[in-house]
């Protein structure tokens, strides 16, 4: 009986350990998936913090780079500083910039003026500031591009999600904007105000339940996570599956091959390649 006993309990291990790697390899399927050098990315591309391969991070020297490279969709971070300035920065803290655990929450825009936005990433950009949400959408609506703005999680600020959709209001840009969020809240606010303004909800994890969980037109998935079944999930409930980051043209047509409908990536150009 000891005999028996051990080997079904090792055939249900061995069993188990097979279903752990399949699932790990579909969740990183776009690892595996050879990438045909000739096939074109048709996709939609979209720039994740402005062109922020070549370019210092959600600055306007970013967003134009995005631009001046093709891009047809811009996406950038939005937080509110102490004194209630809408500004782009993405970090939970200004560490990168100053080397301390602040918060853009704990400076008046003011202050965050002071920092240097440019010099981590290259001495060339040692000029750049933190942009406001005004100049970044004054520059963008010179553009045709797209946007995907997204709101950081802040905390609780029943005012910020209201804030950043009338700033948009404000340059007749809503027809061309997403809003972005990992925050179902500020979402669920946005359609308060506007039923019809198109939703992202952005996940870390790529479940099948997103779309019932979280209704939504676009969802943006960690591409580490996404599975078939999650795509087809979202695309039977109407949505759009976006993925980030990809790094590399490889890794791009992967994530076509998969079914997504844009990539969200920090090489504005790798379409192009």
């Amino acid at each position: 009986m000891g005999k028996i006993h051990f080997f079904k309990v090792g055939k249900t291990f061995a069993v188990s350990m097979v279903a752990l790697l399949c699932s790990f390899m579909i969740a990183s399927e776009f690892f595996y998936l050879p990438a045909d050098a000739d096939e074109d990315i048709v996709v939609q591309i979209v720039a994740h913090r402005g062109y922020s391969g070549a370019y210092p991070e959600n600055t306007l020297s970013a967003f134009a780079g995005a631009y001046a490279a093709g891009a047809k969709t811009v996406e950038f971070d939005v937080r509110k500083t102490k004194d209630g300035e809408l500004v782009i920065y993405h970090d939970d803290t200004l560490e990168r910039l100053t080397g301390d655990q602040t918060t853009v929450a704990d400076h008046t825009y003011e202050e965050l003026l002071q920092l240097d936005a440019g010099e981590w990433f290259d001495r060339d950009y040692s000029r750049e500031r933190i942009p406001t949400l005004d100049q970044t959408l004054n520059l963008l609506s010179t553009t045709n591009m797209r946007v995907f703005c997204e709101l950081k999680n802040i905390g609780d600020d029943p005012e910020f999600a209201r804030q950043v959709y009338e700033k948009c209001a404000q340059y007749n840009m809503l027809n061309r904007i997403v809003f972005l969020s990992f925050n179902y809240d500020y979402l669920s606010s946005i359609k308060d105000i506007n039923p019809y303004q198109p939703i992202m909800m952005l996940a870390s994890f790529g479940k099948s339940t997103l779309p019932t969980k979280y209704p939504a037109e676009y969802y943006g998935v960690n591409m580490k996570t996404l599975t078939p079944k999650t795509i087809k999930a979202i695309h039977e409930a109407g949505g759009k599956v976006y993925s980030y980051a990809p790094e590399s043209k490889g890794q791009m047509l992967s994530l076509q091959r998969l079914g997504v409908d844009g990539v969200i990536t920090d090489y504005a150009d790798m379409s192009m390649l």
